[in-house]
């Protein structure tokens, strides 16, 4: 929302709990995900990022 967008961070909505818990290695769902230290996939996250920068222009 609204912090992210002034902070520049990206975001999206996702439409069930458990996905995110799934994609976090949870077996539980999950409200919110972030990713603190990308490693390996910093370059695949930097363009999953862009891709929804530009959905959203």
């Amino acid at each position: 929302g609204p912090l992210c967008e002034e902070k520049k961070i990206p975001y999206l909505f996702i439409n069930k709990q458990n996905d995110i818990g799934a994609a976090s290695g949870l077996e539980v769902g999950s409200t919110a995900a972030a990713i603190v230290k990308p490693g390996k996939a910093k370059d695949l996250i930097d363009e999953i990022a862009k891709q929804i920068s530009d959905l959203r222009a």
